[in-house]
């Protein structure tokens, strides 16, 4: 790749990069002053990398929890694989077809730009801000194309199509929902869980009542301790460390579980009940950590967002990640873990009913997914309705993780270079199945 273009297309993929150029366009726009222009812009792109730190601190604490999950349920003559979007889209574009890096990248750079022109001459003015999944998209969209035998220049051109849709159509679909959890239209929503969600905000219509929210359970005042968010997160989240401790101890016993990490062990000998508290605790600090990158990214995005509005897209909302919304309802953040966890379960049991592959559990998705879901189910339902939610987006999201996987919906991925690995997020499969069914007709 020329260099001056491989500068640029590393430099988009930095969402802190990304998010503070929108607020350095927004504040100059207004004809702020340099101090202003200069104080917004930095805030605006610390803040993505706050959210950033809290959201690595959490996967710290998740990923010896996964670790636990795996030992306590060994595949055996199961096949099972790994469901992770960045994985996938890294992999393949360091793999072994050497043309699809490029592509990955012209397609984001490129799909982004017809995004915003859609933004700017369509109703729906949302742009969408979520780094990480601008370059999962334009990952999943090219390597849908790619598999269909098309060359650079067509394959480039039709997905950039497809995902500067997808970034613009998506937040509109959401938005809905995301007023009812935020009580406002300031901020949309950019993620690639949006189809789920947007059903389990559906079925809260149906299912509970919107008036018994997760957020209003009364608890007698010895458990008042329970209304701090901190406080109730880590509890929650030491009962899930330590029940998975257990099952993964009484599975491969002690002296694997407190073996060295390279022995294949996980507490690399630390005691394996002050390990699942430690793991509580580090959860709990990143979430933190993330609700304080989320405020402080609101305070200084919405302002900026005012001059795009009047200048740039008329009336221009911020689409941001998921973190967005947890600070509106932490309970039923937690409640969409649980739930979501247990969906995970009954999906991977269906999975081997039938034969399908089996994704390994993921507290990740558990957490950032179906947690997401039960505050959409929340919104319309209350916390009846955010059970259901969480539980419908882990055994809806690992059928449809299975099938894709399968079918190889997005061709031959370990040929690729992505051994064992599979796509996550229903906005990009769902949209797959469809463009694999109608390439299967012809």
């Amino acid at each position: 790749m020329n260099p001056v273009l491989d500068f640029f297309v590393q430099l988009v993929q930095i969402p802190a990069i990304i998010v503070g150029f929108i607020a350095l366009l927004g504040l100059v726009v207004q004809k702020k002053s340099a101090g202003d222009v200069i104080t917004g812009t930095v805030k605006t792109a610390l803040s993505l990398l706050i959210i950033g730190g809290g959201a690595g601190v959490i996967v710290e604490g998740l990923g010896p929890i996964q670790s636990m999950f795996e030992m306590a349920f060994p595949s055996g003559n199961i096949s099972t694989f790994v469901t992770f979007d960045e994985m996938v889209v890294s992999a393949v574009q360091t793999g072994p077809v050497t043309t699809l890096g490029s592509e990955i990248g012209l397609t984001m750079l490129f799909g982004y730009m017809f995004h915003l022109f859609l933004a700017r001459v369509t109703p729906f003015h949302y742009v969408y801000l979520t780094g990480h999944m601008i370059w999962v998209h334009a990952g999943a969209f090219t390597i849908a194309m790619y598999q269909f035998g098309f060359n650079p220049f067509v394959t480039v051109a039709i997905a950039s199509l497809l995902v500067g849709c997808y970034y613009t159509f998506a937040p509109a679909i959401a938005q809905p929902f995301v007023r009812r959890i935020t009580g406002s239209n300031d901020v949309g929503f950019a993620h690639g869980q949006t189809l789920l969600n947007v059903l389990a905000g559906y079925i809260g219509m149906v299912i509970g009542n919107k008036e018994k929210s997760t957020e209003d359970i009364e608890m007698p005042e010895k458990l008042s301790f329970f209304r701090d968010v901190a406080v109730s997160t880590f509890l929650v989240m030491f009962v899930v460390s330590l029940l998975s401790a257990i099952s993964a101890v009484s599975v491969a016993g002690v002296s694997t579980f407190q073996a060295a990490v390279d022995d294949g062990g996980i507490s690399d000998g630390q005691n394996w009940i002050v390990f699942a508290l430690l793991m509580a605790l580090k959860f709990t600090a990143g979430m933190l950590i993330l609700l304080y990158g989320v405020r402080m990214l609101i305070g200084e995005i919405v302002p900026a967002f005012e001059g795009i509005s009047r200048k740039v897209i008329p009336n221009a909302i911020p689409a941001l990640d998921v973190p967005v919304l947890f600070a509106y309802a932490p309970n039923a953040l937690l409640v969409g873990l649980i739930s979501g966890l247990i969906g995970q379960i009954a999906g991977m049991a269906l999975c081997v009913a039938i034969g399908w592959p089996v994704p390994i559990p993921s507290m990740i998705v558990a957490f950032f997914a179906s947690g997401t879901a039960a505050i959409f189910a929340n919104s319309t339902g209350g916390r009846v309705a955010a059970w259901i939610g969480g539980f419908l987006w882990g055994f809806l999201g690992w059928i449809l993780i299975s099938f894709a996987y399968k079918f190889q919906v997005f061709g031959d991925l370990s040929s690729l270079g992505a051994e064992n690995l599979g796509f996550t997020v229903p906005d990009a499969i769902v949209p797959g199945i469809i463009l694999h069914g109608i390439a299967s007709l012809f």
